[in-house]
């Protein structure tokens, strides 16, 4: 290995050491304690002498060694022995039996030597100058650091309490002798070296130089024999993502690269870097993203409202430009030709025992006749068939509808209605207490029940654990369901589902670190069943498996049993379930395909080590979307990205968030953009904005505190593009992080309610409108004082926001708080003089429906801006707003599909033709070949 990364010997033990890479002083480590690594002579005099030490296990596997008779601040002993990896260290006196652990065989992120008591630790023989590096976490939520030093300089007490991640303090010794220092209870010590600095004074590498020449990078150096490493991380330490470099390689997106150049003998060269740019091409911009439409219905409703009954039903985005839509009230037509594509009539003598029809013609073809539903009182209702209650070990609890989901189960065009069941003693993670079980059932909307799930006892209830996909995962025109389950579960078809001879009627809860109730240990499965019959249709073992409770960063499952879940399209062509687990520390998704009867891994993403890939970037929430223009599904993990190929896009080191939002947010920018809250208080961005393709932060500031929650909507007309605002402040900024507003709306999901482009907020059971940035909102309905609406038990949200029927506007779900036997689906009582495609073929949103229960809800948001795509419709183009003047000379003339795959000529149906004109500037338009 070259001496660039022998000089951080020392932290390939666990610690960290971030200096210039050009390394202008050399390093010698004069001593190295490693605490986390324990020799087998060591673990055998642990063994043998049980007067002083006692075996810890789990599950059967010895883990550590405890302390049975308190520190005497004598060096430490086993079996009579120096304890040699401890020689030279000095444990003060006083930590009581049970305290001082030397924890050996708990993985890389949990092994090291802990103290649960306040003692200090001394190290004779030290010379000034030199420095003391000390590699802590701690081994709780609790605030535990470096809290005293002797005989040192460096940063200590409050401000420098550490994290359940490992990090590295250092303190310069200010005089030859002993050193001591003292952290606070509950920490785990990785490592502690003594190093010493020296002026290099060798000839330095020449600095390398990088070129880019198309999507191809070039690396160079001057000096003869150097080798050059790379990375294309903008953040984070070099050493911790970067690559030998051997021959030129490819880049997909713009990124920054940096690169160094070493060679034996002489000093690191300086760092060169180099913005990378690419033009993101996307065929799709500026209007919906179809990508495998499904088959749906017109979905035709009339809704009582105080002005009448609002008649509205779906735009197919298969729809040619020449259909004609005529209304009939009780067989009388009544409606005249609607402008710029409407799909919305106010009949405003209708009544709720009129019957509406509606007819769709082509020319003289007549296509179909439909009749309305009608939303009395404005709201669909459907009867619940509400479990009992039960009893669990914690006491008495009941059910209380929860997340909902929709999908078309039988083929019928008509989406029915999947929901959890949430008892209502369910846990967040870091709680206490037995659940009952999870149940999930499915209606029509005739209120038709068809099944039933049981998860069992061992698939604990809360936001974290579950988290329901509905889609037609297999492609035959039906919608399955498939989520974690456990021996226990047992399906709709009334059948435990069941591998390898597990033990249906064993029960895996436990008590963890003094939480009951807990579910860390026994097998753990992901099925699918049949969105029809509830039948399980394909189980295998959940990937990956939980492994050592501790890896994870606890040991009583807070970080282990963190799930999300979505669906994306991988390759473009087939829907891919990516089932996750973890993101406070180690980070994994799982891409997984169903064909019909059985489960296959496409991929697997494993991020395990600290600053590298998803680890700790991950939120409480996940996102799906085509960054790249490939025509393929990437996932937006919080803070970083996932290609369709399970490899790092980026990550912006900003850690974990409670909320994020990903759409075309800015539409003056190439693609999408993400928003986004961050839990860290020192994170340099608290609240930001960033580039979806590339990482690169567009704008926000930095908060200082934890930002719980945070919106980003289009709600201010005068400014372009989306605002975005957030817990941390009252402030509300554009896209370009300029502040126009102190009146924060609120912060929790944004949604289309009214007739305008703009959008509304949707929070705590009612939905408000900005009236201004000098204003307050003005509240347009309040579910919950009106009709009594329940909202979600912990996260005040609908069960599920989507555009389920009528026309292009979004519905909500509530529940009957008063009985929790019936849902509620209310749908706008605003009529609108435009019409758009319904947003359920806008693939982005489509799959934003899909994901958008999982853990903390986040609103779907669109893959184009609408206000620029409904102004082309009032223009006549169903593409986005065309300011080219067409007296430019044409170069080149593109055909694509609506899925905005190239073809070499138009085909029959619809067909995107994109003009090129001599200066540059490109005008797509959607046609129509018969």
């Amino acid at each position: 290995m070259n001496r660039y990364f022998r000089s951080f010997l020392l932290f390939a033990l666990g610690a960290v050491l971030t200096l210039p890479s050009m390394a202008q002083e050399r390093l010698d480590t004069l001593k190295l304690w490693d605490l986390a690594h324990y020799s087998q002579a060591t673990l055998n005099d642990l063994a043998a002498d049980t007067e002083r030490w006692e075996p810890m296990s789990k599950n059967g596997t010895l883990q550590r060694y405890a302390n049975k008779i308190d520190t005497d601040g004598l060096p430490t002993v086993a079996n009579g022995n120096p304890v040699r990896e401890l020689e030279g260290l000095i444990v003060g006196a006083g930590i009581t039996p049970g305290s001082f652990l030397l924890r050996h065989n708990m993985g890389e992120t949990q092994n090291g030597m802990q103290m649960q008591r306040v003692v200090p630790i001394t190290i004779p023989g030290m010379k000034k100058g030199d420095e003391l590096h000390i590699n802590i976490k701690s081994s709780s939520k609790d605030l535990a650091g470096i809290a005293t030093i002797t005989n040192m300089e460096g940063a200590c007490g409050s401000e420098t309490y550490t994290t359940t991640s490992f990090k590295d303090y250092v303190f310069t010794i200010t005089a030859d002798g002993e050193v001591s220092f003292t952290i606070g209870g509950a920490v785990v010590i990785k490592t502690i070296a003594v190093v010493r600095r020296h002026a290099d004074t060798r000839q330095q590498v020449e600095t390398p130089v990088i070129t880019q020449e198309g999507n191809s990078i070039i690396i160079t150096s001057a000096t003869p024999g150097a080798v050059c490493y790379y990375t294309l991380s903008a953040n984070g330490a070099f050493e911790d993502n970067s690559c030998r470099y051997d021959a030129p390689f490819t880049i997909s997106h713009s990124c920054v690269v940096r690169a160094i150049a070493t060679k034996e003998g002489m000093k690191d060269s300086e760092e060169a870097r180099l913005n990378a740019v690419i033009e993101l091409d996307n065929p799709n911009a500026g209007r919906p993203f179809v990508l495998d439409p499904e088959k749906l219905d017109r979905a035709f409703i009339a809704t009582e409202t105080p002005s009448g009954m609002l008649l509205n039903w779906r735009w197919l985005i298969t729809d040619p430009d020449n259909l004609v839509f005529t209304l009939y009230r009780d067989g009388a037509p009544i409606s005249a030709q609607l402008k710029n594509r409407a799909t919305t009539f106010l009949d405003k003598s209708g009544k709720t025992q009129n019957r509406y029809t509606l007819e769709v013609r082509q020319g003289e073809t007549l296509l179909e006749t439909l009749e309305a539903r009608i939303l009395r009182n404005g709201y669909w209702e459907i009867a619940l068939n509400r479990p009992a209650s039960g009893t669990t070990q914690s006491g008495e609890y009941g059910y209380v509808p929860g997340d909902c989901m929709v999908g078309d189960v039988d083929g019928d065009g008509v989406y029915e209605l999947i929901m959890k069941w949430d008892p209502d003693n369910q846990k967040d993670n870091s709680h206490s207490g037995y659940t009952g079980n999870v149940l999930i059932d499915c209606y029509r909307l005739s209120g038709e029940q068809l099944w039933r799930i049981d998860l069992g006892c061992n698939i604990r209830a809360g936001a974290h654990y579950t988290q329901l996909m509905v889609y037609d995962l297999d492609q035959d025109g039906k919608a399955e369901l498939a989520c974690k389950t456990a021996p226990g579960t047992i399906d709709g078809q009334n059948n435990y589902v069941l591998l390898d001879g597990d033990d249906p009627t064993a029960d895996y809860r436990g008590t963890a670190n003094g939480k009951g109730g807990v579910v860390i240990k026994g097998p753990e499965y992901l099925t699918v069943f049949s969105g029809l019959t509830g039948a399980a249709l394909a189980t295998t073992h959940y990937n990956p498996p939980r492994d050592t409770i501790s890896n994870w960063g606890d040991n009583y499952g807070n970080r282990s049993e963190r799930y999300l879940a979505a669906v994306a399209y991988l390759d473009g062509a087939h829907p891919s379930l990516v089932m996750c687990r973890g993101y406070y520390t180690s980070a994994f998704l799982w891409a997984v395909d169903f064909d019909g009867t059985s489960l296959q891994t496409r991929w697997l993403h494993a991020s395990t080590k600290a600053n590298q890939g998803a680890y700790g970037e991950g939120a409480h929430s996940i996102s799906v979307g085509d960054v790249d223009a490939d025509g393929c599904d990437e996932i937006i993990y919080g803070a970083c990205a996932i290609d369709n190929d399970g490899s790092l896009m980026y990550r912006t080191g900003l850690g974990h968030g409670d909320a994020m939002h990903v759409g075309d947010l800015d539409p003056d920018r190439p693609g999408l953009e993400v928003m986004m809250v961050h839990e860290d208080a020192a994170a340099k961005y608290g609240v930001e904005m960033h580039d979806a393709w590339t990482g690169e932060i567009i704008s926000g500031y930095y908060a200082g505190t934890d930002v719980g929650r945070g919106l980003c909507a289009d709600v201010d007309p005068e400014a372009r593009g989306c605002e975005y605002w957030s817990t941390a402040d009252n402030g509300v900024y554009n896209v370009w992080g300029e502040q126009i507003s102190t009146k924060r709306p609120t912060v929790n999901f944004r949604t289309y309610w009214d007739g305008d482009v703009q959008e509304e907020f949707c929070e705590t059971g009612s939905i408000a409108k900005w009236q201004g940035r000098t204003q307050n909102t003005v509240t347009l309905v309040d579910f919950t004082a009106k009709y009594g609406a329940g909202t979600n038990l912990i996260k005040y949200t609908p069960c599920l926001q989507a555009d389920i029927f009528g026309d292009w506007r979004e519905e909500v779900i509530y529940y009957d708080e008063a009985t929790k036997s019936r849902l509620w689906i209310f749908s706008t009582p605003y009529s609108c003089d435009f019409g758009v495609p319904t947003l359920m073929h806008d693939h982005h949103y489509r799959m934003a429906t899909v994901w958008q229960t999982s853990a903390y809800n986040q609103p779907p948001h669109l893959s184009y801006y609408l206000p620029d795509y409904v102004e082309a419709i009032k223009a006549g183009s169903a593409t986005a707003i065309d300011t080219i003047d067409r007296s430019n000379t044409i170069c080149r003339v593109r055909y694509y599909d609506l899925m905005g795959r190239m073809l070499t000529a138009p085909s029959v149906g619809p067909t995107i033709v994109e003009t090129e004109f001599i200066d540059g500037t490109r005008v797509r338009e959607k046609v129509y070949n018969y």
